[in-house]
């Protein structure tokens, strides 16, 4: 009985641990200072700032796979225990910018375990927020092309390059793909600029900022009479 109550016990014991282990997992990435990736292939995904990190293990070849344990290295270098189950899949909200690493471990029916996986390593980037800029503060320009106005779009990160594309109005202006644009405007009227800018790590993260610009009408060709 008694050896029945200890075997009980510890087992109770290792499974609130583990347990306990899984839902103390430090959040966020598990390295936020190192440099970023310099080129996609660096890492084996790249990911847009708030996006949930999904990952998936080996499927179970001949129904013998008991458990999967996933673990995740927390900023200090220490490999925690954040999942303790059956399937093969493991998902995570990403909260900060950084590097997220993971490994995993299999047992089996016969509680043989696997030897822990290689890192596989995620980098989230940072919230991307452009701003457009317009030289002077001149947001108005003279019909027929007789002024203009020189937009500028900026990141506040420098550690990242971008891709730029300019719109007006919503439609892409073909060749406007730098992070400046000159606007000259035939017709008078009011016309909405924008530029996307994403990651040049992954281009589908991406933010649009935008900026109105006003066409002035010119003054009617004067007449000169004579006078009184």
């Amino acid at each position: 009985m008694y050896s029945f109550i200890k075997t009980t016990l510890t087992t109770l014991f290792v499974a609130v641990t583990m347990a306990v282990f899984a839902q103390t997992a430090t959040p966020g990435p598990s390295d936020a200072t190192t440099a970023p990736p310099t080129s996609a292939a660096s890492v084996a995904q790249i990911l847009c700032f708030g996006s949930t990190i999904s990952l998936k293990g080996p499927t179970d070849p001949g129904n013998t796979y008991k458990k999967y344990q996933w673990y995740k290295i927390d900023n200090t270098g220490t490999k925690q225990l954040v999942k303790d189950g059956t399937d093969n899949l493991y998902t995570e909200t990403s909260a900060g910018a950084g590097y997220y690493s993971y490994q995993l471990v299999i047992t089996n029916t016969n509680d043989c375990s696997s030897d822990i996986s290689d890192p596989f390593k995620v980098y989230v980037l940072p919230e991307l927020t452009p701003t457009i800029a317009a030289a002077g503060n001149v947001t108005a320009v003279c019909e027929k092309g007789a002024s203009s106005t020189t937009l500028t779009a900026s990141v506040a990160n420098t550690n990242f390059t971008y891709t730029y594309q300019w719109t007006r109005n919503g439609v892409d202006i073909p060749g406007a793909t730098t992070n400046t644009y000159t606007v000259t405007e035939q017709t008078a009227g009011s016309i909405n600029f924008g530029v996307k800018v994403a990651y040049s790590l992954n281009g589908t993260c991406a933010q649009t900022a935008t900026q109105s610009i006003t066409v002035v009408p010119m003054p009617t060709k004067p007449v000169i009479v004579a006078g009184p």
